[in-house]
């Protein structure tokens, strides 16, 4: 299975101490080096096990992006991750449906994943 270089989901209605506390139950430090709490900049920057997280407040309306800048965490693709972060926060996650090389387009078909429904590829952020 390929391992993509990076990893971002966006997970709707969450809080940075929500991303935290689930980034603690997979990762052995979870360390804040940086916070801006300004509703329209709102961001955090953490280091997971000395890789860099960064996590966007409503980066896409009320979607926040975690953003893991090198994928060393435990998942191989932004859709294990997403599955794994939907159980995990309760709530709906987002994500590419393919990974992104230099040079590429923003993708127009993202997974919602939802607890209680099957996986669905949709347009995003057009679409609800």
């Amino acid at each position: 299975m390929e391992r993509y270089p990076d990893i971002e989901i966006y997970a709707k209605d969450i809080t940075f101490k929500q991303v935290e506390e689930w980034l603690a139950l997979h990762f052995k430090s979870v360390e804040r080096k940086n916070v801006v709490t300004k509703k329209s900049e709102a961001r955090l920057h953490l280091l997971v096990d000395g890789s860099e997280v960064l996590i966007f407040g409503n980066a896409i309306g009320k979607y926040s992006s975690i953003w893991f800048k090198n994928n060393t965490s435990p998942w191989n693709t932004d859709l294990d991750c997403a599955h794994e972060a939907c159980k995990a926060l309760n709530t709906q996650i987002r994500c590419s449906n393919s990974g992104w090389e230099d040079g590429q387009g923003p993708e127009c078909q993202w997974w919602r994943i939802t607890e209680n429904e099957d996986d669905m590829l949709i347009e995003w952020p057009e679409s609800n």
